[in-house]
């Protein structure tokens, strides 16, 4: 009789060890299903797109500053409105190092 009541002692510490192992693979499987959705991003296949185009030859059309620099007008196309505040723009000419545009506070 003494050895079926330590037989019984044993039962419960692994069956709590199995049950926190199935949990622990269940919270996994959750998590990645969660996480992987997260990745996807934008699945519906509808992506903002903006269309700019840069014309130096039109420049002279718009104002001028007095200079002897020639004008870059940029015009958008395609796509949503965009925050201008939020733009930079940068120009690069034969791979030389970028000069960064801003917008005039006028």
């Amino acid at each position: 009789m003494k050895n079926e009541n330590k037989n019984d002692e044993a039962v419960s510490p692994v069956i709590a060890t199995i049950l926190m192992v199935a949990i622990t693979v269940v919270l996994a499987g959750v998590l990645y299903v969660w996480a992987s959705s997260l990745a996807e991003g934008n699945a519906d296949g509808e992506f903002t797109t903006y269309v700019i185009t840069a014309d130096g030859n039109t420049a002279g059309d718009g104002p001028t500053t007095a200079t002897d620099d020639s004008l870059v007008e940029m015009t958008m196309s395609t796509g949503q409105d965009i925050n201008w505040a939020a733009v930079s723009v940068k120009i690069s000419i034969n791979d030389g190092a970028p000069l960064t545009c801003a917008k005039d506070s006028g």
